[in-house]
């Protein structure tokens, strides 16, 4: 029986997942497709998951998340207190850039972004909000890498590194030595890694102990990623969410990003 129950929930959370990564709307038969649980089992777990809220259905009876879902993600502690107090200082690195800003937290080997905002020429682009990005190509994941645990990071250099463009960093020697100068100078730059038409630069966000518990991007067109007066502003917009969470000032030297080798 409760082999039984937790196939079920195994089930249920599948088909969430499924729907968390539609575009748009699924319709029963297409959640069942793309989830691979039968047809009638779908239809009994969907029906109780919009009954709860955690599914919603739109005019045309297809499937997608549900409101209820958002209600309980929002008090995970890890987020909650850390987006209320980061967000005065997103938004003041916002209106100063004119650039998206993005706050993300490392969840195992990957990356999820919590908050953002946007600038009009990168609205539609990811990251989103709850979105799960690989480590090694984002500039907010290589800052969380860089900082984790070392058989974590033995896990993610020991690949595989999947390559989005021709810049991406999928070499495990080159990646190490990325890691290596991130945490010498304090923030890391992913130049053309995801998109080719962006960078990303990031530094790391510490708690009461020092640990980096998140990190805060800046999301710029590539022919800027190297601005050095940028760099300044994410380490000091990160440094003033640290400080606000409580963490023990640290005496850093910033350098300017031409100290990080180009293309990462």
């Amino acid at each position: 029986m409760a082999e039984e129950r937790r196939s079920v929930l195994r089930r249920a959370l599948h088909i969430l997942d499924t729907c968390k990564e539609a575009q748009g709307g699924l319709s029963l038969s297409e959640i069942s497709r793309r989830s691979g649980v039968p047809l009638t089992t779908t239809h009994r777990i969907v029906t109780e998951l919009h009954q709860w809220g955690g599914l919603e259905r739109d005019d045309f009876g297809d499937y997608r998340i549900g409101l209820r879902l958002w209600e309980v993600a929002a008090l995970a502690p890890r987020s909650v207190g850390l987006q209320r107090i980061a967000l005065p200082f997103m938004q003041d690195l916002f209106e100063a850039t004119h650039r998206g800003v993005h706050l993300a937290v490392r969840e195992k080997d990957e990356v999820v972004f919590v908050e953002r905002f946007v600038s009009p020429e990168t609205a539609s682009e990811r990251p989103r909000v709850g979105g799960r990005y690989p480590m090694h190509a984002t500039a907010v994941g290589l800052v969380l890498l860089a900082h984790a645990p070392a058989e974590l990071q033995e896990e993610v250099i020991g690949g595989p590194l999947r390559s989005y463009t021709s810049r991406t960093c999928s070499n495990p020697r080159e990646l190490r030595q990325v890691l290596a100068q991130i945490r010498r100078s304090g923030y890391a730059i992913s130049d053309r890694q995801i998109n080719p038409a962006y960078a990303s630069l990031a530094a790391p966000i510490h708690n009461p102990d020092n640990t980096v518990v998140a990190a805060l991007s800046l999301i710029v067109p590539h022919t800027e990623s190297h601005t050095p007066n940028l760099a300044y502003l994410v380490q000091a917009s990160a440094r003033g969410i640290s400080n606000a969470l409580g963490a023990r000032r640290r005496r850093t030297r910033p350098r300017t990003p031409s100290a990080i080798r180009k293309g990462r």
